[in-house]
């Protein structure tokens, strides 16, 4: 078997002692310990290669008749939010990783939704959505710690977006503000 390809809901990695279960369903894989801890710019790094092969399937024509902003935030988070991040999780789930959505996180207000990214390291990012629907949309990433509702102002990126109905547009600024904090 190849170095880094996939069988079955297993990911075999190439030295072969990094096993990662990617199951369907909620499944986090296994934390490797026989490397050191990955710096905030490495995993940021992981999210935009997944976020590119992402973009590569979803570049498609965008019809119009459906680009107005409805007044329900639902809508928005249901039809584009979570579409874009759903796709985002299918390409991170080929690198081992785990995008899930965290359930028990309730923005009543705007409703944006906050994900957990289950790196295949075994390090955690926080993918949380605010802003004041319909007009601003930011997306802020932070390394997660053992308490879900601390956050680290020294790891974070702050990404501004904009609210539209065109999920490629939504990925496409995602990528784009990734892209300023480098390599």
């Amino acid at each position: 078997m190849a170095p880094g390809s996939i069988v079955g809901s297993i990911v075999h990695k190439p030295s072969g002692n990094e096993t990662c279960h990617a199951l369907e369903g909620i499944s986090l894989p296994a934390v490797r310990t026989d490397i050191p801890d990955m710096s905030f710019t490495a995993q940021l790094n992981l999210l935009q290669t997944a976020l590119r092969h992402t973009r590569a399937r979803m570049l498609a024509p965008f019809d119009n008749q459906f680009g107005t902003i409805p007044r329900d935030p639902e809508i928005f988070v249901e039809d584009v939010l979570h579409y874009v991040m759903d796709e985002v999780a299918k390409d991170l789930k080929t690198f081992g990783h785990v995008l899930e959505e965290d359930t028990s996180f309730k923005d009543v207000v705007n409703h944006y939704p906050l994900y957990l990214l289950h790196l295949a390291g075994g390090d955690v990012l926080n993918l949380h959505f605010t802003g004041d629907y319909p007009d601003t949309l930011f997306l802020t990433i932070s390394k997660g710690f053992r308490r879900p509702e601390q956050f680290s102002d020294a790891r974070m990126a702050h990404v501004t977006l904009g609210v539209s109905m065109d999920p490629t547009r939504l990925l496409l600024a995602i990528l784009d503000g990734l892209n300023r904090f480098g390599h």
